[in-house]
């Protein structure tokens, strides 16, 4: 059975609509159990970064500053969805505060007092910036998968196929092979796949030709070391959390 894909296009949902989220609420009132001046530090480690702020290296940064668990997650996903969807929406996070003002449908009351609400907001002013860090990373990220299709999943088959004879009764022999399976996303975001059918020499010409690759890429990061650049994360174009 294929994997379930569900497409959306456009903004993220919180930017649309009535209100936002119960979620992002959620995640925005964490802010009111950390110090001003914890965010403050925070934010002026993310401010002064200055290299590619992948989702793995964001988190590590917040844990820093955020020792409690489920708080560093929360702060971590505010920057992040906030960061991105404003991004998206060339908006600023005074239209962001305007829809956390508004009861979302459905719901009959708001999920903030107005005290918490002014307490958030001024939270969230100190923490929601447009960091250079983050901006880097999504322009390398569109740079990436503007360059060609980002890879999903990548499987190496490897079977035995049998040689019946003309009667079909009896095997008269066995064919190993091999199906290299790729998966990538496609430019409207679904998985586009192939296959093909390796011989085992083509094996291990392949082999041959991805340690060359790998030995290639660390002689560059080596070279944009020693020039002091900003490298993006080897997993820089993988989905993450």
């Amino acid at each position: 059975m294929p994997e379930t894909v569900f497409y959306m296009r456009g903004a993220f949902p919180f930017m649309t609509g009535r209100g936002v989220p119960p979620e992002l609420i959620a995640d925005a009132k964490v802010l009111l159990e950390l110090q001003p001046d914890q965010l403050g530090s925070l934010a002026q480690e993310l401010t002064s970064f200055n290299g590619f702020l992948d989702k793995p290296t964001l988190k590590e940064l917040v844990k820093s500053f955020v020792p409690n668990e489920d708080h560093a997650v929360r702060v971590y996903r505010l920057i992040s969805q906030i960061d991105e969807s404003l991004r998206q929406t060339n908006s600023g996070l005074e239209g962001l505060f305007g829809r956390m003002a508004e009861t979302p449908e459905g719901q009959e009351q708001p999920l903030l007092t107005p005290a918490e609400f002014d307490e958030v907001k001024l939270r969230m002013s100190i923490i929601i910036k447009p960091y250079e860090g983050l901006r880097r990373q999504a322009k390398a990220q569109r740079l990436s998968e503007a360059t060609g299709l980002r890879l999903e999943k990548l499987e190496i088959i490897c079977d035995l196929r049998p040689v019946f004879d003309d009667a079909r009764e009896s095997v008269e022999g066995v064919i190993p092979y091999t199906i290299l399976r790729i998966v990538c996303v496609g430019a409207d975001g679904l998985p586009v796949a192939m296959e093909t059918i390796l011989t085992q020499a083509e094996v291990g010409e392949l082999a041959k030709k991805s340690e060359a690759a790998v030995k290639k890429l660390d002689r560059l990061r080596a070279l944009l070391a020693e020039k002091d650049l900003p490298i993006p994360p080897v997993s820089m174009v993988k989905k993450g959390d």
